[in-house]
């Protein structure tokens, strides 16, 4: 048996990195995960590999519409949700003055926007669970800000504040809401996104952060996705009544 036997839980991103991870991890504790992504190919790929307490649920989760009915299916299904993990996220370097409109757009939608969008609909099944947890992913680099990733840096500053938000709401309901702080971690299956970076600016930011310290600070060693998978599972097992509001994971 495992600690998250009978829990149902969605994990967003999560056919890659860390994402992946915690939705392996979950199912071999036990839980029901729905996975959301976009890659249907990826998913079903996930699904054939975790077997059938791994649900693939293609979803944008930038799209409000496609959320609520991801969300909807989830209700139908289980009839509730107990813990739901805001993990996607994509980012590339680039200066401001070259930012694309999709640029910024796709971050803010998948970084910050899609986070509101899942946490807004998975509140009544949570609530229909008798309480549950949101636990939203971070990145260090909003205590140590790059050069050259402002949009991310930005989108990551205000999940973390919706969070602090989320949590004076929706406490009283029994709902916790956790921020992961995430350092750099390694594991498979990363680089989904279908995204590229420009290998100008991608030059220029490597130089610059090396340069600079950013690395060095931030990213100097590296922690696996696996132990980010670890935290996750002590987060949604601690005793209700008990929190952890703001967890900084790093390597050292």
């Amino acid at each position: 048996m495992g600690v998250l036997d009978g829990k149902i839980a969605a994990v967003t991103g999560a056919t890659s990195g860390s994402g992946r991870a915690i939705a392996r991890r979950f199912v071999d504790e036990g839980a029901t995960v729905i996975m959301l992504a976009r890659g249907e190919a990826r998913l079903e790929e996930l699904h054939a590999q975790l077997g059938d307490r791994a649900v693939a649920q293609p979803t944008d989760i930038g799209d409000p519409d496609s959320v609520r009915a991801a969300f909807t299916r989830v209700g139908e299904r289980f009839g509730k949700l107990d813990v739901l993990i805001n993990n996607a996220a994509v980012y590339r370097p680039c200066p401001v003055e070259h930012l694309s409109d999709d640029e910024i757009m796709t971050q803010v939608r998948t970084n910050f926007l899609g986070p509101v969008y899942t946490s807004r609909a998975a509140l009544p099944l949570l609530k229909a669970a008798g309480g549950g947890d949101i636990i939203n992913t971070s990145s260090e680099s909003t205590l140590d800000p790059f050069p050259m990733l402002s949009i991310y840096v930005s989108t990551k500053a205000a999940l973390e504040a919706f969070g602090h938000v989320l949590r004076t709401e929706v406490e009283p309901e029994g709902v916790r809401v956790s921020t992961v702080i995430q350092g750099a971690s390694l594991g498979e299956g990363g680089g989904s996104t279908g995204w590229e970076w420009d290998p100008q600016h991608t030059e220029t930011a490597l130089r610059i952060w090396g340069e600079g310290g950013w690395l060095t600070r931030v990213a100097k060693s590296t922690q696996t996705v696996e132990q980010i998978a670890d935290v996750h599972v002590y987060l949604v097992t601690r005793p209700r009544g008990q929190k952890l509001e703001v967890v900084h994971v790093r390597s050292y």
